[in-house]
């Protein structure tokens, strides 16, 4: 399971995503859709641990990982 808490994401004034909070559960697939430059490869950058939030936490069940 990935779990992701009041996740923030902010480049200069423009606010990307402001406190988004899911849960990815094992033995599911997801999509994620959006409009380009909606912040789709951010997103997966931060859960996979390539980029920092602003604020917020993205936990992995213990002996899992991600990437893309």
């Amino acid at each position: 399971m990935l779990s992701v808490s009041n996740l923030s994401v902010q480049f200069g004034k423009r606010i990307l995503f402001d406190e988004v909070s899911t849960t990815f559960n094992n033995g599911n697939c997801y999509g994620i859709i959006g409009a380009n430059g909606s912040g789709k490869s951010t997103f997966l950058k931060i859960i996979s641990g390539k980029m920092e939030p602003t604020s917020g936490h993205v936990s992995l069940e213990a002996g899992k990982r991600m990437s893309f």
